[in-house]
């Protein structure tokens, strides 16, 4: 048996390996960098096209999507777990925006986890990801059916006119002012009065003819009606209600969230939603909403509760987990952050040039992207589709210093983070130099 000074002799010479590894890991992929990455292809430009329409990003778990103002599709990312979320046949892995096929009629997206539909101007949704739960609602879904590597027809019919993604559930609004679900429903997140595991067709959600939109959470559902109403369903946003056994009890039908008619946008926290007013004001209510409003008896969650004083926002990203991005009524843009236990901050993001559009996901270091009227997409914090890959060699060494109750997890595969904004490149495989 090793005296106690080997054991410390050899610890310290593992953690001085790990260090020097480290440092060359962090060298060789640039983490903390800045300015732009090489161009190492013909094709590779730094602004998407502009052209008249309305441009949107999405983001997923481990993936983003972009609409161009020109009606193209763009993505990057990977596939994470395996699920084709990309829409490029086998590529798996795209640190640069990549175009999807040579459509310039896409209109308006909806990005989930693992699974994203797209609205053409024709009125008919395609989808690609994940669809164990049916949630591309083209009538299949199990394991034979699990995923789509490429945009394909969804739910039949050229009436569309926007969709939204869940965790494992889609729901659109059609120009008729209907609403439609499908895909999961553990939870009554498809509001059509019962629970099942999936439905693979669209449902229609109820008889209302007034639906103007529709958002969507991980396991639950807002849309607003034409007389500006709230209206919700899925998980119960009461946290005195257990989410499973006996006692579960979920909102299997669109229920009214209040009687003010002046709702303007929703996102989505950890079994909380937002909602800002056409006043400015920003609400929240769900499981957590504490963290943001600062409620001292979760009681009130059920409800809508103010977050903070601030009366100038407007719209706010989608699904996050502690880290939003909202915008003001004088254009300019803000982060409300809760990293819980901390009070919740308000960061003003300064940028340059007008902003087009932009999206966030994830708590302290998020992945954050903005996307500008000139066609530029910067991004910072978590950067999708790049990784310091795994070092079996130091995956051993951090074994062997575990045995000797050192905490460490060197060699692992982690993500790469930038503080700084990082200027997106895209690639067009159609594109002449």
């Amino acid at each position: 048996m090793p005296s106690t000074k080997a054991k410390k002799a050899i610890a310290a010479v593992v953690i001085a390996v790990a260090i020097i590894n480290a440092a060359v890991l962090l060298r060789v992929f640039g983490v903390g960098a800045g300015g732009h990455p090489k161009k190492t292809d013909l094709g590779v430009r730094y602004k998407l096209p502009v052209g008249e329409g309305n441009p949107a990003i999405g983001l997923g778990s481990g993936h983003g999507v972009i609409l161009a103002s020109d009606g193209s599709l763009w993505v990057w990312g990977e596939s994470t777990d395996g699920w084709p979320v990309l829409g490029l046949g086998n590529i798996a892995n795209q640190t640069s925006l990549r175009r999807v096929g040579k459509e310039t009629n896409w209109v308006s997206i909806a990005v989930g986890m693992q699974h994203n539909l797209a609205i053409k101007s024709d009125g008919t949704i395609w989808g690609w990801g994940q669809n164990i739960y049916g949630q591309l609602g083209d009538g299949t879904s199990g394991k034979a059916s699990r995923a789509r590597n490429t945009p394909v027809p969804s739910v039949p019919g050229n009436d569309w006119k926007q969709a939204a993604v869940g965790g494992s559930h889609s729901v659109a609004v059609k120009k008729d002012g209907t609403l439609w679900a499908w895909g999961n429903n553990w939870a009554g997140q498809l509001g059509v009065g019962r629970t099942n595991r999936e439905n693979p067709q669209a449902i229609q959600v109820g008889t209302a003819t007034n639906w103007v939109k529709v958002w969507a959470g991980l396991l639950e559902t807002v849309a607003m009606q034409t007389d500006g109403t709230l209206w919700y369903w899925g998980d119960n946003p009461d946290p005195a209600i257990p989410q499973t056994g006996p006692a579960a009890s979920n909102i299997f039908s669109p229920t009214l969230v209040s009687a003010e008619t002046n709702w303007a946008d929703v996102g989505f926290g950890p079994w909380t939603v937002l909602a800002t007013k056409t006043d400015g004001t920003l609400w929240a209510w769900g499981r957590q909403a504490d963290v943001y409003t600062g409620a001292q008896t979760r009681t009130r969650n059920a409800t809508p509760t103010q977050v903070g004083t601030n009366s100038d926002w407007r719209t706010l990203s989608g699904f996050s987990w502690l880290y939003h991005l909202l915008s003001r009524k004088d254009g300019s843009l803000a982060a409300l952050t809760a990293p819980i236990p901390k009070p919740l901050q308000v960061i003003p993001i300064p940028m340059r040039k007008e902003i087009a559009a932009f999206a966030a996901v994830g708590s302290e270091r998020p992945v954050v992207v903005v996307l500008t009227r000139e066609g530029e997409v910067w991004t910072w914090g978590r950067i999708l589709g790049e990784t310091i890959p795994a070092k079996p060699g130091l995956q051993s060494l951090a074994r062997f210093a575990r045995r000797f109750h050192i905490q460490a997890d060197w060699g692992e595969r982690k993500p790469v983070f930038r503080d700084e904004r990082w200027l997106l490149p895209n690639i067009d495989p159609e594109a002449k130099p």
